[in-house]
């Protein structure tokens, strides 16, 4: 056992559910708030910390980021360390792990079990609008849902009242027991994350494959086309990449875009960093190995126009 029995443990919430459900949403808006210091372990897939990026933009402190691989299977005892740096950061009002979208939460739980930590609940997100396909693409959302001690229903303005009866139905099916809550745009009271709920159960053993998933990150100095990103990325869903996230720049404006790819929904919304980021523009992307494979050339093409990037250096340069 790694953890100091001289520091003491603090109640951890488990942030589970798959690829794009909104996990990072549901905790940047809890950080927003103010009225907490929450301390986050944020766990990628990939090897860019494009999350724990957002979440530092919103004010979590402390955090320490996980990446490059899911930290049920590949990175226990960094799991470990990680909350023991948190245990020992000062007084904390709470502790939230957000997985990866490909985690095995029943992992998750006989880990900390194991190391004596205790856990509040393992809050699991899904995605009214992506719910199919997140069902289909593995049964990895299975086992998070059916584990879950609270499920939130995430995108629910974005789809009718008659698909959330719906969805609820479904997932009355594989857990009975968990409260169902639909939210918008991660818009809940802390005390419904944060509340013991874990009843003790020890999850049983479960195999833990997404092999049907590779991973692989992009990333350049230069501004985008926005057009043409957004053409590329709609072309590389459709050929297989389920999910896309990132950082980007684009010649059209002086602010940053958050980019969110689910299935084939693409998003990219303004977002104002105080300072320019290195690598300008970063992407993680997660799909089938062969829709990855030409991500890169594709993504490539994207670069702006010599001319178009020197009169956005320009106009950058007057706003200074």
């Amino acid at each position: 056992m790694l953890m100091d029995n001289n520091i003491p443990t603090i109640p951890v919430t488990i942030i589970s559910g798959f690829l794009g459900s909104g996990k990072t949403t549901l905790l940047r808006r809890l950080l927003s708030r103010g009225d907490q210091r929450i301390g986050v372990i944020v766990n990628e897939f990939g090897t860019l910390g494009i999350d724990g990026e957002l979440l530092a933009q919103s004010g979590a402190a402390p955090l320490i980021e996980l990446n490059g691989g899911c930290v049920c299977c590949v990175a226990g005892s960094d799991l470990l360390l990680a909350l023991e740096t948190l245990f020992a950061s000062g007084p904390l009002s709470a502790i939230a792990i957000e997985t990866s979208g490909l985690a095995e939460p029943g992992a998750l739980i006989r880990q900390l079990r194991a190391a004596d930590i205790p856990l509040d609940t393992l809050v699991t997100l899904v995605s009214a609008v992506d719910y199919e396909q997140a069902m289909t693409a593995s049964p990895l959302t299975l086992r998070q849902i059916h584990l879950a001690d609270l499920i939130l229903i995430t995108h629910s303005d974005l789809v009718s009242a008659q698909t959330i009866a719906q969805i609820s139905e479904q997932l009355r099916t594989i857990n009975r027991r968990a409260p169902l809550v639909p939210i918008v745009q991660g818009d809940v009271p802390p005390t419904l994350i944060f509340s013991p709920r874990y009843d003790g159960t020890l999850p049983a053993e479960s195999p833990h494959l997404h092999d049907e998933f590779a991973v692989t990150s992009w990333q350049t100095d230069l501004p985008l086309q926005r057009t043409a990103l957004e053409q590329t990325l709609r072309r590389l869903a459709a050929d297989g990449i389920y999910r896309a996230k990132g950082i980007v720049y684009c010649t059209d404006s002086p602010w940053a875009d958050e980019v969110h790819l689910v299935a084939e929904r693409l998003t990219l919304s303004a977002l104002r960093l105080s300072t320019q980021p290195r690598p300008l523009c970063r992407l993680t992307l997660i799909g089938r190995a062969a829709a990855l494979e030409p991500a890169a050339n594709a993504l490539d093409s994207c670069i702006d126009s010599d001319e178009r990037i020197t009169r956005w250096q320009q106009r950058l340069a007057g706003q200074m």
